[in-house]
């Protein structure tokens, strides 16, 4: 399932799966906004024998222009899927059985004027995802995008009941008809309302030296905000190539400025001198202000802001590892373009290599999330378990609450998660566990 987007599903910030309810006696209303899609299902979609579901997969890449969303099928009952999901151990064969009854319906593709559907075959297929034309279709036109239908996901349907893969045909069939009568807009971005935003606070460099961002900001046409943590490893392995980036815009009139997020805890910012030290940098690293959580919005690292000399934001921001994309976006910006011109060629950065990698205690759900249970060798939970979480590109922070529980609101994709930091009292983990589409992971700790 998924095939043509499998890789570059990690690259874009936010998904969800949407329930929507019936809004007529026949016909449900979907409303994909991240797409920029709002649909009528009809009766045979609102009274499918399997499960349907629906998901916006956000932007492809940085500042392309580019949006996707998708509605999926299940084949199985409701009765059926809410039994299994509601399970809390599984067989191997359940879980295979699972994915077996798994299918794709339809993808739109939301396609900025700005660009093209042939760019956006051209990124796909530069990340290893080719994109079938044949099987892509125009559906319409709104607020400078064009919106594609593509119905080239090859099902592998010999595992289904038969009444269950002549259902998912027919629904399939009736997806054109859809698509064609759908609402269409332009998709509702998070980043866009920071566009524009001036950043104001008071902060001190790692070294304690008072910071004023008005200073900072006045000093150059553009800064490149960059904003990492001390324990996210994609953010370090970029330094070195990040102080070369800085010596070479220096003569643009633009530097690059570095947030250490967690700079405010003292063990992080010492681990996050030694980070800067060892990485050979010299551009300036700042603290988080007391107002960081007014400022900006940050979910994962690193998160790359471009501002002006008023310290206002420029664009949307860059999210993850991409230093291919950083100089392309300081030079759209310093011509004048509100964003850049260059698209990104994509998540490159490995994950770092660890201890021992697992799939075991993985089971899959039709949450729309991934979630991390921990707890101890008596089944009793963990709280303030410190779980990392990354894609191919950039990583998460999560905490355990009460019940053991930390979760991640991203797209469905391939992550790894480990214990970054356990709570006192308990032996540290280093096992790295593959999380691979919206599953539940099971972690236990030793005591100390």
């Amino acid at each position: 399932m998924k095939k043509v987007l499998a890789m570059i599903l990690t690259l874009a910030m936010f998904a969800s799966l949407l329930a929507v309810p019936a809004m007529a006696d026949d016909t449900q209303t979907v409303e994909l906004s991240g797409t920029g899609v709002t649909m009528e299902y009809p009766k045979s979609y609102t009274e499918a024998m399997g499960v349907i579901t629906s998901s916006d997969g956000g932007e492809l890449g940085s500042n392309t222009g580019w949006y996707y969303g998708e509605v999926d099928y299940i084949a199985m009952s409701r009765d059926e899927y809410d039994a299994f999901i509601n399970k809390n151990d599984y067989t191997e064969e359940e879980i295979e059985n699972y994915y077996n009854s798994m299918a794709n319906l339809f993808m739109v593709f939301a396609v900025s004027d700005k660009s093209s559907i042939d760019e956006l075959t051209a990124f796909l297929a530069s990340n290893g995802s080719k994109l079938d034309t044949s099987k892509l279709t125009k559906v319409g036109e709104a607020d400078g995008f064009s919106f594609y239908l593509f119905q080239g996901v090859e099902n592998d349907t010999t595992k289904f009941r038969p009444e269950y893969a002549e259902e998912l045909n027919n629904l399939i069939a009736q997806a054109p008809e859809i698509v064609s009568a759908a609402k269409f807009y332009a998709p509702v971005d998070p980043y866009e309302a920071v566009i524009g935003k001036k950043l104001s606070f008071k902060t001190t460099d790692i070294n304690g030296n008072p910071v004023d961002s008005e200073e900072l900001f006045g000093q150059h046409e553009v800064t490149m905000l960059n904003v990492w943590t001390s324990w996210c490893h994609f953010c370090i392995e970029e330094m070195p190539e990040l102080e070369a980036i800085n010596g070479r815009i220096a003569g643009k009139d633009c530097a690059i400025v570095g947030l250490l997020l967690d700079g405010d805890d003292p063990e992080a910012l010492e681990t996050g001198k030694g980070v800067v030290k060892d990485a050979g940098v010299t551009y300036t690293v700042i603290l988080p202000p007391e107002n960081m959580d007014e400022l900006l919005s940050v979910d994962s690292f690193p998160t790359t802001y471009f501002v002006n000399r008023n310290g206002e934001i420029l664009g949307k921001p860059i999210l993850g590892a991409d230093v291919a994309a950083y100089e392309p976006a300081i030079d759209g910006y310093l011509a004048g373009s509100s964003a850049p011109e260059a698209k990104p060629a994509g998540a490159t950065a490995e994950v770092g290599a660890a201890k021992s990698v697992s799939d075991n205690g993985v089971t899959p759900n039709n949450e729309g999330v991934y979630r991390i249970h921990v707890s101890d060798e008596s089944g009793k939970p963990v709280e303030k378990a410190r779980i990392q979480f990354c894609s191919d590109s950039e990583c998460m922070l999560g905490v355990t609450d009460e019940t053991g529980l930390a979760t991640f609101e991203v797209p469905e994709g391939t992550y790894t998660a480990h214990v970054l930091k356990a709570p006192e009292g308990y032996a540290k983990d280093d096992t790295t566990y593959t999380m691979t589409g919206y599953s539940d992971l099971s972690i236990v700790l030793k005591l100390a």
